[in-house]
């Protein structure tokens, strides 16, 4: 492969950007799914999609997230097919590997063998100090936001994954200790895909991002948005099926107060849609500042604000 080290000019406190050649060449690996592990995860968490995300069936597997498995039967359905989407799935990753494109995971991105640029060609329309202001009034605007949902609706799950969010991109660009530790590691690549679709692909302006979560609704007209939306609605899935998972746990539970389907799909819902429309727009400025090489102190400066406007929004 003949990359070029895709990063702007390392700045004074801040770390490499993890696209020298060695990460480049780890990210654009050719993963296969193991049948064992998708059957397993359509036995814990099949009834909200889970295997079919596994198998990156993400329109699918949303369609199971909300339908509760499909009322049981499309769940039932999957055992039987989950070989043949496995199949399917390893074939078109073999297929990709063979023609020189990119993995399925980096679809995105160009072929391999081509190269990037040496900085984000976007950069300099969107790094003065007007739009830096913006951007910092946007994070009040989605923490605030944020906060205040949680606050009416009693749904905290989000605050948890927006800082889990917030956590992953800082540290990520820092610690590589992250990518070597379990479970972590699925975050730090995922974090990875995410900072490298914004590389390629302009963060877009404060407005835009302002509304992010309104104008997702038009993801399907265009690839670039679909894209996006599907990293976050990954992000958000996986966090909501964890969050669901210990709620029926907690449900069924010796003096747990019984299990209330109805409830449950409503918080189910709630938070899957909490998660997916407020980390859009702050996942999109902490990435957009991290490309743009800032100062250690305005990527922090840009999550305290966040931070402080989920607590205002939730008191």
């Amino acid at each position: 492969m003949h990359w070029l080290h895709a990063g702007p000019p390392r700045v004074e406190g801040r770390g490499d950007l993890d696209f020298s050649r060695a990460v480049l060449e780890k990210l654009y690996s050719y993963p296969l799914k193991r049948r064992s592990i998708a059957y397993l995860l359509w036995l814990v968490a099949g009834f909200f999609g889970g295997h079919r995300l596994y198998l990156d069936r993400t329109g699918t597997g949303l369609l199971m997230f909300f339908t509760g498995g499909g009322a049981v039967v499309w769940w039932l359905v999957d055992i039987f097919l989950i070989h043949r989407m496995v199949r399917k799935f390893n074939e078109d990753q073999a297929r990709r590997k063979a023609e020189g494109l990119a993995p399925r995971q980096l679809a995105f991105m160009p072929a391999k063998g081509e190269t990037l640029p040496p900085e984000p060609f976007w950069a300099a329309k969107r790094g003065t100090r007007v739009r830096l202001f913006a951007d910092s009034f946007v994070m009040m605007l989605a923490g605030g936001s944020m906060g205040a949902f949680a606050s009416g609706t009693g749904v905290y799950e989000p605050i948890i994954a927006a800082l889990a969010l917030i956590a992953i991109t800082l540290l990520g660009t820092r610690w590589d200790v992250l990518s070597d530790l379990p479970v972590l590691r699925g975050f730090d690549r995922w974090a990875h895909r995410l900072r490298l679709f914004y590389y390629t692909n302009d963060p877009g302006g404060a407005l835009s991002l302002a509304f992010r979560q309104v104008l997702a609704v038009f993801a399907i007209f265009r690839q670039r948005r679909r894209t996006e939306a599907k990293l976050y609605l990954q992000l958000g899935a996986w966090f909501t099926i964890i969050f669901t998972t210990f709620d029926i746990i907690e449900a069924l539970g010796i003096g747990g107060g019984g299990f209330n389907p109805g409830s449950l799909m409503l918080d189910f819902v709630q938070t899957f849609f909490a998660t997916y429309a407020f980390a859009a727009p702050i996942g999109a400025i902490l990435n957009k500042h991290i490309l743009l090489q800032r100062s250690d102190r305005v990527i922090w400066v840009l999550s305290g604000i966040a931070v402080v406007f989920i607590l205002i929004g939730v008191f």
